[in-house]
């Protein structure tokens, strides 16, 4: 969650720095050098006063957001943003190879006991690197917090009363259910995913963001839509124990009603 997070953020900033700070400066830059060169040219009195007093307006305009935009630092936050978000992924990557040591692997099996305790040694510099990250990254945008957290929350009572919304795809049965964990960890990157193909699709965005309700209740209701069932799947023994998602949907149309 934390790659997201940053990722969405890194945009945020960027666009708000492109169309707040880099669009106004640039314009009032430009009206100062062309108001310039319209006083050299040799108009009356009154006329080049007025001129004057416009390229000296837009000069202060331009010194004034120059110096709000090193206050805000928003360019500086998206580059530490992105920056976070490239080191995690690369985090992740090393995770994934220590995969193999899941479960027991790090204490029994087939692994030498060299290789399991450079995996713990591994283990042991991330979690210090991501404290240490965590620390030195500017924090996340309330509104990209909420978005992202509220998902987290929805799946999770979603899977407590209603797990045969779980049940019923099987790209996650062969994970054991987990009542502090409900979520299937596939399941949760699924619906993570989605989430950020919807924020993706707001109009606005990325120089502004969908409501966190709207945007979460929307990816919800599209990643539980009852799945299509294809032809090889007639005969899969889920659908013929009759396990579906349908008491989810009628609890939702109840609500809105």
């Amino acid at each position: 969650m934390m790659k997201r997070t940053n990722h969405f953020a890194s945009q945020h900033y960027k666009a708000r720095h492109f169309w707040f700070w880099f669009v106004p400066i640039s314009t009032s830059i430009f009206m100062s050098i062309v108001l310039s060169l319209a006083t050299a040219i040799d108009v009356s009195g009154g006329s080049r006063v007025g001129l004057a007093l416009f390229t000296g307006f837009f000069a202060a305009v331009a010194f004034g957001l120059n110096f709000l935009q090193t206050k805000f630092g928003w360019s500086s936050r998206a580059e530490v943003h992105r920056s976070a978000e490239v080191e995690l992924g690369q985090v992740a990557f090393r995770l994934d190879t220590l995969s193999k040591y899941e479960g027991q692997g790090l204490t029994t099996g087939s692994h030498s006991t060299r290789s399991r305790a450079n995996a713990i040694r591994d283990l042991y510099r991330i979690d210090v690197y991501l404290q240490a990250m965590q620390r030195c990254t500017p924090p996340i945008p309330e509104s990209i917090n909420e978005v992202f957290y509220l998902l987290a929350s929805r799946l999770k009572g979603i899977c407590l009363k209603y797990p045969n919304a779980v049940k019923v795809r099987a790209f996650y049965e062969e994970e054991e259910p987990d009542s502090e964990n409900p979520v299937p960890i596939d399941m949760q990157i699924d619906a993570l995913d989605l989430l950020g193909r919807e924020i993706e699709n707001y109009w606005l965005f990325p120089l502004f963001l969908p409501n966190a309700r709207d945007v979460v209740s929307r990816t919800i209701d599209i990643f539980f839509a009852r799945p299509q069932v294809h032809p090889q799947e007639h005969h899969h023994p889920h659908h013929d124990e009759g396990i579906d998602n349908g008491s989810y949907y009628e609890e939702q149309q109840s609500h809105m009603v």
